[in-house]
């Protein structure tokens, strides 16, 4: 059995399920395809989805999509075992229309824009296995591997298509068999584990210090991550929290670090401890992240294919949902100019790399890409960061018999003691270009 469409989009995730919409309220033929039961099933991220890139597809998107809570407190800690340096900021202005950015869980989230696709006509079908990419056989019966024309399904069914966007994620079976992107290295990999617990809704807003309705994020940095550069998190759902440890893979596996070890670690520091006192577990997911920065960026185009989201490799520092739902538009745009002349070819699809060569997010992924040598040369340097602004502030908060000269003095000699000053400013430095709440 064969199908036809203009387009046939692999994977529902946000870059996914954008780009089946956009092409699909422009008129063209879409088949969006979900290898799980549902969009989202097999999906986990930090929880936050932001209001500005998100309404550059849908417009008001929050008075309809299904959102936990406008976060309007965003706080950072640097943690030690017993205490946290905390930077952040509180704004009401966040809560309320049209907000900043919000708390949603991706199973719900995935399944309401895969479902705006369907509304705008895509054909959506989920249990949808990929095996393979159909390329044109030509005028003499030969195969050319360089012009795609429809994917194989696991069934045997076969999809033809125009062009095929490939929106499969971090591990991008079909970007690489099209020889666009290789297996990417262990130390360009984040690993994340997410433990969803409930916790009453008035529980979360007391704990948390929020009024009804309002959300907020913690980012943590230090302790969570056992000494690897990474990164915990939690978030505040109506009548959940999820929390979300994790970091470079290479990293996790030389120490021997378990994922579970780390959501348990992280739970039981006295800080997190007391948030989710007497919360009930729920749900757990994982999920890899692709940090190699612009150097892996893979070519995104071949005759009649595109590639968008993690698949691509776009991710810049927190923001990942976002750009990929940014990617599925700037994809679906080409690809209606595309339609318009007739014309697939590699040549004219390039105009999405363009696209996205020009964008902020790629901007900041190429003046990050130092940040990959840095860290997997320096290891050490978030916990060391944490480490020393807790102890300068146990020395700055206590209350004793010096001077004030003598303070700053102690200060100073924390400061020298702990590494060159040099390497201080340096981890500092990388960390500013990284860090981030959520």
């Amino acid at each position: 059995m064969t199908d036809s469409f203009d387009a046939v989009v692999v994977g529902a995730g946000p870059a996914g399920s954008a780009a089946a919409y956009v092409m699909a309220r422009n008129n063209l033929s879409v088949a969006l395809l979900e290898r799980g039961e549902y969009p989202g099933s097999k999906t986990v991220f930090g929880g936050t989805v932001y209001r500005q890139p998100t309404e550059q597809i849908i417009p008001a998107f929050w008075h309809e999509a299904p959102l936990e809570r406008p976060v309007v407190s965003d706080t950072l800690w640097f943690m030690d075992n017993d205490s946290a340096v905390s930077v952040g900021f509180t704004g009401l202005r966040f809560g309320q229309d049209p907000y900043n950015k919000f708390t949603t869980q991706r199973s719900l989230y995935d399944r309401w824009f895969a479902q705006k696709a369907a509304k705008a006509g895509a054909d959506v079908r989920t249990c949808a296995m990929v095996d393979d990419l159909l390329y044109d056989k030509g005028l003499l019966g030969k195969k050319n591997k360089h012009r795609v024309q429809g994917v194989m399904l696991d069934t045997g069914e076969q999809l033809k298509a125009d062009v095929v966007v490939l929106a499969e994620g971090v591990n991008a079976f079909l970007t690489k068999k099209a020889g666009l992107r290789s297996k990417l290295p262990a130390h360009t990999m984040t690993f994340y584990v997410e433990e969803i617990l409930f916790l009453p809704s008035e529980k979360i807003e007391d704990r948390f210090q929020l009024e009804r309705g309002e959300g907020a994020t913690i980012g943590m940095l230090g302790f969570p991550t056992a000494g690897a550069v990474g990164k915990g998190g939690l978030f505040t759902y109506k009548e959940h929290v999820a929390l979300i440890v994790g970091g470079y893979l290479s990293q996790l596996v030389e120490r021997g670090s378990s994922p579970y070890e780390l959501l348990q670690r992280t739970k039981a520091h006295p800080l997190v401890r007391r948030l989710l006192e007497g919360a009930e577990t729920v749900q757990y997911k994982a999920h890899m992240i692709p940090k190699g920065g612009y150097a892996f960026v893979p070519k995104l185009y071949l005759d009649g294919l595109l590639v968008v989201g993690d698949a691509a490799v776009m991710v810049s520092g927190r923001r990942g949902t976002d750009l990929a739902s940014l990617t599925g538009m700037y994809a679906a745009e080409t690809i209606v100019q595309a339609k318009a002349k007739g014309d697939f070819s590699g040549k004219m699809l390039a105009m999405y790399m363009h696209k996205v060569n020009n964008t902020f997010f790629m901007k900041d992924i190429k003046a990050a890409e130092d940040g990959l040598t840095y860290y997997k040369k320096h290891p050490d340097s978030d916990y060391l960061i944490s480490s020393l602004a807790n102890k300068m502030a146990y020395e700055f908060f206590t209350v004793d018999m010096t001077s004030e000269k003598e303070k700053m003095e102690k200060l100073i000699k924390v400061v020298r003691d702990q590494q060159l000053p040099l390497k201080t400013f340096l981890d500092l430095y990388e960390g500013y270009r990284h860090w981030g709440v959520f």
